[in-house]
C-alpha cells in the first residue's frame, strides 16, 4: 500500500481527475473516500482539489489511525457526502460492484470509482515493469523510510513479488469500459480521462 499510495502521488496520476473536479467548479460537504489503503490518492486530492470540506478515508482494513474501519459492502450511505474509490473497484466481483452502485444511486449520492487498469497486454507489460524494476528504483524514496521495507526489497526480495503479484492479479481482474457499461445498472455514466500516454476510466454516480 505504500508503494502504490507514493507512486501515484509522486507521479500525479490522478491530476487529471483533480483538474475536472475544479473544472465541475462544485464544492462538497465531505469527500468520502472507499478502500483508501495508504490514505492515497484520497490526501492528495482532497489538498489539490480545494472541493470538499472534510476528508473521511475508510477501509476494511485501515493501515493506520487516520483510516476509519468500513466495510463497502455494509456501509451507511450519506447523501451529502461525495464518494470516491481509486483503483480498488476492480477488486469486487461484478455482482458486488452493481451492488455498491445500486446502493449509491438509490440513496441519490454522488460518487466516483476511478481505475487505472484496463485488462490488455500493455498495462500488464506496464505493471510487471512498474513492480519489479521500478519498484527497486523507488523503495529508498518511499515516505516514511522503513529498514523493514529495505530489507524486504533488497535482501529477501518478498515485497517485490507480492506487489507484482498484486498489480497482475489486479489486470486481470480490471473491466473494460464496455463490460463496465453493460454490468452497472442504466444512467451511470463510465468515460475515460486521457492522460499522457495512458487514461483513466471514471464511473459516475448522480
Amino acid at each position: 500500500m505504500d508503494f502504490i499510495g507514493f507512486v501515484v502521488a509522486k507521479f500525479n496520476f490522478y491530476d487529471v481527475f483533480i483538474q475536472q473536479l475544479k473544472n465541475q467548479n462544485k464544492k462538497y460537504s465531505t469527500l468520502h473516500d472507499l478502500c483508501s489503503g495508504s490514505g492515497e490518492p484520497g490526501n492528495t486530492i482532497f489538498n489539490k482539489s480545494n472541493c470538499f470540506n472534510t476528508l473521511v478515508l475508510t477501509d476494511k482494513f485501515p493501515s493506520n489511525t487516520s483510516i476509519i474501519f468500513e466495510d463497502v459492502l455494509a456501509m451507511n450511505i450519506e447523501k451529502e457526502h461525495c464518494y470516491t474509490m481509486f483503483n480498488a473497484f476492480h477488486h469486487f466481483t461484478d455482482e458486488e460492484k452493481t451492488s455498491i452502485v445500486s446502493k449509491l444511486k438509490v440513496a441519490g449520492a454522488k460518487a466516483y470509482f476511478v481505475e487505472i487498469l484496463e485488462p490488455n497486454i500493455i498495462f500488464m507489460i506496464k505493471v510487471v515493469l512498474l513492480t519489479s524494476i521500478a519498484n527497486l528504483l523507488i523503495t529508498p524514496f518511499i515516505r516514511p523510510f522503513s529498514f523493514i521495507r529495505i530489507i524486504f526489497t533488497y535482501l529477501i526480495p518478498v515485497t517485490v513479488f507480492t506487489i507484482m503479484y498484486d498489480g497482475i492479479i489486479s489486470v486481470l481482474k480490471s473491466r473494460s469500459i464496455r463490460k463496465y457499461k453493460e454490468i452497472l445498472p442504466s444512467g451511470v455514466q463510465v468515460y475515460k480521462l486521457k492522460r499522457r500516454l495512458s487514461s483513466l476510466i471514471v464511473i459516475e454516480i448522480n
